[in-house]
């Protein structure tokens, strides 16, 4: 990554011990060599790269310092958070350059000094991915912060769900594309590499299938958003209140006051009914009257309850359906279909119980009753058996 330094400290050259050295330590410390790489180097390496840490710290310290109160007078805080995140990365990219910088006045060999610029490279790569992370983290905090602030409290789950998953897929991407770019500066030959974790991915994806369809499920469920926390759904025969939306699974508290746990991969696949998500409750209610009604009074007590509904406060008002729809095998029948312009269910239990009431009242005023089930078994007469002839009563007597 970094091919010649910008400043050769002390005017060193590769492989020639310097002056200074020469005057000042004792002639074993640059004559005895481990490895090509004198006892003297042996020491100002790691020497060299703590003070090198030393000072990327410091200037990091430093440009936070500085631009710390222009981040406090904007309206918006991530910049703060960012530069909080952002210090360790620059602190080790601040760093490792100036070790690269005084690497020379070591005067190492070119095959030491090779070795030295490809961890210098390796530890380059990594403070970018260690800024990247940050990145990730501050930005998927605010996008979370911003729907939980400005959407219902209901798409948490969902919404949250998707920016977790999101941020964990981007941070596996990011560990694996560094993980074969870091091997690649040090030397390695990572196209065996890519191969085995191909394999090895392939072997992954296997053992994992559930767990990968569960994580694809979530993913599924945050961008559809099929239901939320809080939610009343049915999902096949399960009816209930949804508790928690999680990554592998989602909770549903079922009206028996049970905690059922479903895969987010089977959750995904299935028929969900959301009554949350309703704008308006409906009624709907079949009358049946007694066959002894009259046509008349079918047709008054259907007026009726159509000007009844109609003034009823809180009915929708463009949907009042009451209708004489047939003849049934007991009763004649009267179809009442409207809604109430709430979504709250107690509000709903009390508003129809009092038009079931009034509906009744309405029945009961004209003279009519409800029909309940009847049958009406007709048996004819049978004939009467012949008489017997004159002959037939000579017999007899």
């Amino acid at each position: 990554m970094l091919d010649e330094p910008p400043i050769a400290l002390f005017a060193a050259q590769p492989g020639v011990t310097p002056g200074w050295v020469i005057r000042n330590l004792p002639a074993w410390s640059y004559t005895k060599s481990v490895y090509g790489v004198t006892v003297w180097q042996w020491v100002a390496l790691p020497l060299a790269f703590v003070l090198s840490m030393l000072t990327g710290a410091l200037l990091s310290a430093i440009f936070v310092r500085l631009t710390s109160p222009i981040a406090r007078r904007t309206a918006t805080t991530w910049d703060d958070e960012l530069l909080v995140a952002l210090r360790g990365p620059a602190t080790l990219f601040l760093g490792t350059t100036a070790f690269w910088s005084v690497e020379p006045a070591i005067a190492l060999r070119r095959a030491a000094s090779d070795v030295v610029g490809r961890g210098v490279d390796a530890l380059l790569v990594a403070s970018l991915l260690w800024g990247l992370f940050g990145l990730l983290d501050v930005l998927a905090h605010h996008v979370g912060a911003r729907i939980a602030k400005a959407g219902d409290t209901k798409d948490r789950g969902g919404a949250l769900s998707l920016v977790a998953i999101s941020t964990k897929a981007a941070k596996v991407l990011l560990v694996i594309f560094g993980f074969i770019l870091v091997l690649g500066q040090l030397g390695l030959n990572v196209t065996g590499i890519i191969a085995g974790l191909g394999i090895g991915g392939i072997a992954v994806a296997l053992a994992s299938q559930k767990t990968l369809e569960n994580l694809f499920g979530s993913f599924t469920i945050g961008v559809d958003r099929p239901l939320h926390i809080g939610d009343c759904v049915r999902v096949d025969e399960l009816v209930g209140t949804v508790e928690q939306i999680g990554l592998r699974s989602t909770r549903i508290r079922t009206l028996d006051r049970t905690l059922v746990t479903m895969p987010n991969g089977r959750l995904s696949d299935m028929r969900i009914e959301n009554y949350s998500a309703r704008d308006r409750l409906r009624l709907h209610a079949k009358i049946g009257l007694v066959y002894s009604t009259s046509p008349a009074v079918v047709r008054r007590i259907v007026e009726e309850m159509r000007s009844y509904l109609a003034e009823r406060p809180g009915i929708y008002p463009d949907a009042v359906n009451v209708n004489f729809i047939g003849f049934g095998d007991s009763a004649l029948t009267i179809e009442v279909m409207v809604w109430l312009d709430s979504c709250e269910w107690t509000e709903f239990l009390t508003w129809r119980e009092e038009i079931l009431f009034g509906l009744m009242e309405i029945v009961e005023k004209n003279g009519s009753a409800f029909a309940f089930p009847t049958q009406t078994i007709h048996v004819a007469s049978y004939p009467s058996p012949p008489q017997p002839g004159p002959a037939e009563k000579r017999s007899e007597r």
